[in-house]
C-alpha cells in the first residue's frame, strides 16, 4: 500500500513541477523569442489552460495520496521533514488556485476583449506565480528525496 501510494505521490508530483519547469524555462522564452503579443498571448493561454487540467488531477494525487500515507499508515506520526513538505505543498495548492481563479481567468476574458495590454499584465503575474511555485515545488521535491539519503 506504502509503495502505491508513494508511486501516486511521484507522479503527481512530476506533472506538476515538471510542466511548471517546462512551461516557464522552454515554452514561455520560445513563445517570447517567436510570436508577436496577438499571436504569443492566446497560445500561452490555451497551453496552460490545457496543463491546468492535469494540476488539478495532479493537486488529487499529491494531497490524495500524502494523506493517505499520513494518516493512514503512519497514523499522523511523521517527521518534521514531512510537516515542512505538506506546509509548502498546501502554500503551492493556494497559490496554483489564485493563480487559476484570478490572473488566469482575468486573461482569458481580457482575450476575448481583445484587450491585450490587459492580458498581458495578467500573464506577467501568472509568470512569476508559477515561477514562485516552481521553487517550492522544487524545493519540496529535494526535501523530499534528501529523506531517503
Amino acid at each position: 500500500m506504502l509503495q502505491t501510494a508513494l508511486v501516486l505521490h511521484l507522479l503527481g508530483t512530476i506533472v506538476w513541477v515538471g510542466g511548471m519547469f517546462f512551461a516557464h524555462m522552454a515554452l514561455r522564452p520560445a513563445a517570447n523569442g517567436l510570436l508577436e503579443p496577438p499571436a504569443r498571448l492566446p497560445l500561452l493561454h490555451r497551453v496552460l489552460a490545457g496543463f491546468f487540467r492535469w494540476v488539478w488531477l495532479a493537486i488529487a494525487l499529491i494531497l490524495g495520496s500524502g494523506y493517505w500515507v499520513f494518516l493512514g499508515l503512519w497514523s499522523g506520526q511523521a517527521g518534521l521533514y514531512v510537516h515542512v513538505m505538506q506546509g509548502i505543498g498546501l502554500l503551492m495548492v493556494a497559490i496554483f488556485c489564485f493563480i487559476y481563479f484570478l490572473p488566469f481567468r482575468r486573461m482569458g476574458l481580457a482575450l476575448e476583449a481583445g484587450d491585450l495590454s490587459a492580458a498581458a499584465a495578467q500573464m506577467a503575474l501568472i509568470r512569476r506565480l508559477i515561477a514562485t511555485n516552481l521553487v517550492l515545488g522544487l524545493t519540496t521535491s529535494v526535501i523530499g528525496a534528501g529523506r531517503f539519503f
